[in-house]
């Protein structure tokens, strides 16, 4: 990229939360309503986060795990402490899917009342409306979520016999199941939008990345880096402190277990019962485990080819916002939104080893659960000439040097489309140097080049 900009938000101090992508969007989100914008908006795209899930077997498994083996300690030993006997109690009604749970269809819901409120122009026009979600059941039925709360039930959608084969669609959706009702039964004059609900070389662009999925299969390299974290003194020193204060034997894989039960004692708290986790840490404790899950998200998600590859949805975006009127509306992942983030440098920090653990700039909770990332096209009177306001999660970012809001000209000029080649970034094979200098290699170099040199002295002095 020639030009390289850095996207910051208005408010430039900003707390994080240590919940990272388990955080519920109405704990970290502005909100679309408190924005006046400066001229007629006349295009809007957006890229959603699904909602609130269900966490899936692997974390489901490993949650029991160390809960069972806490149990079972104290139902032989006793309890050692009284402030502990809640445990013994602590119930989970997590399911091993990922499924979208009611306070994510609530999430999304409420952001399509939001939206409708603040773009009638925009959503009201049926056929200048698209959306688009992955194949992921959790993204289609946040998407219908959406809709539901923009047009409530008088609207059909395309492709709805092929939706209802999704099989991981309407398993939790309780006293909002009335969601699927434009696949289920719309009527044949209520208004149809477009509807793709396969849109995977736009949405989950990095998995369509072969030089994306070549690296990240590669788990022992990018994970070495957060391996050595969860060694470090940090979290040695906790390691300790939790062993102590629930006087057992604990690893630093057990402690950050007990921070994702304490995240998911935020983010749903209705599954849970006798669940008082977060008490167990003091003051900054969970911010010393959530940089260890930050720094996974960071190495696994923020690859160069990912960042790179994101280009195409931008390119997307840009593209309908030139060309177009009314809304394009994508619904997708966290993977999805964050390299996006950092193609368009609001994210221009790396994170590594020696990143502050409060001081940084990545974040998990900059896409929770529910999170977006949009941008809104606009026409001032006497001009056919547009600018556009983006938004991370309702809330307005600018363009460093290109003006509140930012001229769509300048914006398509730090993105010329010819610098988004999806075929050169992730098909065309390149040589990971690494794989050629790493430690084991670099020292058994030297201790060649050390062998050779005493044999020379040996046989020349």
């Amino acid at each position: 990229m020639l030009f390289l900009t850095l996207l910051i938000p208005l408010v430039l101090s900003q707390d994080h939360l240590p919940h990272g992508s388990k955080t519920p969007y109405e704990m970290v989100a502005g909100s679309i309503l408190d924005f006046e914008f400066p001229c007629k908006p006349v295009a809007l795209f957006s890229v959603h986060r699904h909602g609130t899930r269900n966490i899936g077997r692997k974390v489901v498994k490993r949650i029991d795990l160390l809960v069972n083996s806490l149990k079972k300690e104290y139902a032989n030993n006793g309890v050692p402490l009284t402030t502990l006997s809640w445990i013994l109690d602590f119930a989970h009604e997590h399911q091993p899917n990922k499924d979208l749970v009611i306070e994510g269809y609530l999430q999304l819901f409420e952001q399509g009342q939001r939206f409708a409120k603040v773009f009638p122009e925009l959503l009201s026009s049926h056929n200048n409306v698209q959306v688009a979600t992955s194949y992921k059941g959790r993204c289609i039925s946040s998407a219908l979520s959406f809709l539901q709360g923009a047009y409530g039930g008088n609207i059909r959608v395309s492709n709805s016999s092929e939706i209802l084969q999704t099989e991981d669609i309407k398993r939790h959706c309780e006293e909002m199941c009335h969601v699927y009702n434009p696949v289920e039964s719309g009527k044949a004059e209520d208004p149809l939008i477009q509807f793709e609900h396969q849109q995977n070389d736009l949405l989950r662009y990095y998995n369509e990345c072969k030089n994306y999925v070549v690296k990240n299969n590669d788990k022992h390299t990018w994970q070495a880096s957060p391996n050595r974290y969860l060694f470090s003194k940090p979290m040695e020193k906790l390691t300790k402190k939790m062993s102590k204060r629930l006087e057992a034997s604990l690893s630093p894989h057990d402690v950050i277990t007990l921070h994702i039960l304490c995240s998911l004692e935020i983010s749903i708290p209705r599954l849970v019962s006798n669940s008082h986790w977060c008490t167990l840490f003091k003051e900054r404790e969970l911010y010393t485990t959530a940089f260890y899950l930050d720094l996974m998200r960071y190495e696994s998600k923020m690859m160069p080819e990912a960042v790179n590859s994101s280009c195409v949805l931008f390119q997307d975006g840009l593209k309908f916002l030139e060309t177009s009127r009314g809304a394009n509306l994508k619904f997708a992942h966290t993977e999805t939104i964050f390299p996006l983030l950092e193609h368009i440098q609001y994210i221009s920090e790396p994170m590594h080893m020696s990143s502050s653990t409060i001081n940084r700039q990545f974040w998990g909770d900059i896409t929770p659960l529910g999170g977006n990332f949009f941008m809104v096209a606009m026409e001032c009177p006497d001009t056919t000439e547009r600018t556009v306001q983006a938004f991370i999660n309702e809330k307005p970012i600018e363009f460093p040097d290109c003006g509140v809001p930012c001229k769509l000209e300048k914006i398509r000029e730090m993105y010329p489309e010819e610098e988004c080649d999806f075929e050169e970034i992730c098909e065309k094979e390149k040589i990971d140097f690494n794989k050629f200098f790493t430690m084991d290699k670099m020292l058994l170099a030297v201790a060649c080049i050390i062998g050779v040199h005493i044999t020379f002295q040996y046989l020349f002095t």
